[in-house]
């Protein structure tokens, strides 16, 4: 499939380059929006928007939903045209009818939640009987929860690839588990937790050391140095990121697709 072309707006251009978060989280709507060409989607928790570019140039419709009434806000700036909304709404009591949309998005949501079972009945029902979910979520065989109580203060559980397996089961048939992993090619990767891992090796804390002094140049000058020390931008890009089914048990999230189970079946 071809990818959809579209244009950044230019507070996600400027993020870019601020917040090694933003591509990553970016990436999972280029990963998904070759799936979702001609679709009325339904992406559920859009947050400030950033995904909206990217679902827009594939779409025939876009919704977002988000339970956050600043972020919805921020959110509607990222509107390109007439096909796309933001609403502010609850993704466990959905204000849509059944079979509304042909896809759903739900990106890193479900671990925030304590209704999760509900949750997922209910994008079973908003999805078309032929319809497409698509959903990522941290992978606790990363993250290594204490006890199951996740580190994240934000998040209530979460999943193994297998947990997350028998969860989605029960409403939907899973296409696909794939993990989400950064491209080899960034030695260093950018997140405190990740360099944490790395190994003790001098050369490599070597590396580790002039990548935290490059961090701390002004923008311009940390990204000249690492366009002619690497030949590629300091942060990753939404493109630097793979999505492999041989890595979900390792990779730091899991990404699911999925399609609903016939209503009454379990």
């Amino acid at each position: 499939m071809s990818e959809p072309r579209f244009e950044a707006s230019a507070a996600a251009r400027q993020a870019r380059t601020q917040s090694p978060y933003w591509a990553e989280h970016v990436a999972r709507y280029l990963f998904a929006t070759p799936h979702l060409a001609g679709c009325r989607v339904l992406d559920i928790a859009c947050g400030t928007g950033y995904g909206m570019p990217y679902l827009q140039a594939s779409a025939a419709t876009v919704t977002g939903v988000d339970i956050e009434w600043e972020a919805v806000r921020k959110a509607r700036g990222e509107i390109r045209n007439g096909s796309a909304r933001v609403m502010l709404a609850d993704g466990c009591r959905l204000p849509f009818a059944d079979a509304s949309f042909d896809a759903v998005t739900s990106f890193e949501t479900l671990e925030h939640l304590q209704q999760r079972s509900q949750f997922l009945a209910e994008l079973r029902r908003v999805l078309s009987p032929t319809g497409l979910c698509i959903l990522s979520t941290p992978n606790a065989h990363y993250t290594r929860p204490i006890n199951g109580k996740p580190t994240n203060p934000y998040h209530v559980y979460e999943y193994t690839p297998a947990e997350l397996r028998l969860e989605l089961e029960a409403h939907f048939t899973l296409t696909a588990l794939l993990g989400q992993s950064l491209d080899a090619r960034f030695t260093i990767p950018p997140f405190w937790d990740a360099q944490q891992r790395l190994p003790r090796t001098p050369a490599v804390q070597a590396e580790l050391f002039f990548w935290k002094v490059l961090n701390k140049l002004p923008v311009a000058v940390r990204e000249g140095l690492s366009q002619s020390i690497w030949q590629r931008p300091f942060y990753p890009t939404e493109k630097d990121y793979n999505f492999d089914p041989a890595t979900v048990e390792t990779a730091p999230v899991v990404v699911a697709i999925c399609r609903p189970r016939a209503m009454g079946r379990s």
